[in-house]
């Protein structure tokens, strides 16, 4: 399997660190040529620097949520690596905070990286793709996409409109271009670490009762890492799942099961 992507064009978004850093490390680890983007323009070309020294990761800075941005850094990135096969939206944000108190910012911002940055970039690429007759997308959704959460209604609803927008998009472009979500669980990334420290400050509850109290809940009695999210990406955007599209797959340790 060390060459399942071999001369494959990927472009990734959120790529600086954490799931996303996963993602394209395992994309180059099997052949791939891959674009890592991200708002962090120092971190993202870091972390393409780190990854790959032989020219096949390049890094480009992006906010997703700008429409010019977007289609001016996927033509560059269709011009330096001479196409896009693979799209991952990945890049995505969360706060927290209980909804009598959610500010329009607060949900504009979850909003606009997480459902309308997946709705840019997939948009953007697809004209490519159809023009081509091929392509594969794969969007980082939640399991919060699934579950309400308390203090988290805002991030659940941007959750959730990446899963049904790729479940529409998939039908509207088949059979020529592939799209599906990943669900992950309770990822362990320093996203997490700022879960804990906002829950802490509100309930003044200790991080490792909050981290126990999370923990209980998972039947496979770990948190998820960033790779476990990133094989699952790989799996949907290889030829193994060439009749799969339109799911939204869950990575959650038994968690969430639907």
């Amino acid at each position: 399997m060390a060459d399942r992507f071999e001369d494959k064009r990927v472009f990734v978004t959120g790529a600086a660190q954490g799931i996303g850093r996963a993602i394209s490390a395992a994309f180059l680890a099997e052949g791939a040529r891959v674009c890592l983007t991200d708002l962090n323009e120092e971190g993202v070309s870091s972390t393409a620097s780190e990854l790959a020294s032989d020219g096949r990761a390049i890094s480009l800075q992006l906010d997703v949520t700008d429409r010019a941005a977007v289609h001016d850094v996927v033509g560059r990135a269709i011009e330096e690596l001479g196409g896009i096969d693979i799209l991952v939206n990945n890049a995505g944000v969360i706060t927290m905070k209980p909804t009598v108190e959610l500010t329009e910012g607060d949900w504009d911002l979850n909003m606009d990286v997480n459902a309308k940055g997946v709705f840019l970039c997939t948009q953007a690429v697809l004209p490519h793709m159809l023009e081509r007759g091929d392509g594969c997308v794969v969007s980082t959704a939640s399991q919060a996409g699934k579950r309400g959460y308390k203090l988290f209604s805002h991030y659940c609803a941007s959750k959730a409109a990446v899963i049904n927008f790729t479940r529409a998009v998939a039908v509207e472009v088949a059979p020529q271009v592939r799209l599906n979500c990943v669900c992950p669980g309770i990822v362990n990334t320093d996203m997490m670490e700022r879960e804990y420290a906002w829950e802490t400050a509100m309930t003044g509850e200790p991080k490792e009762a909050i981290k126990e109290r999370w923990m209980a809940g998972i039947p496979m009695g770990r948190f998820q890492e960033p790779e476990d999210i990133a094989g699952v990406v790989l799996f949907l955007a290889s030829d193994d799942a060439s009749e799969m599209t339109g799911q939204a797959i869950n990575v959650t340790g038994g968690m969430v099961m639907d």
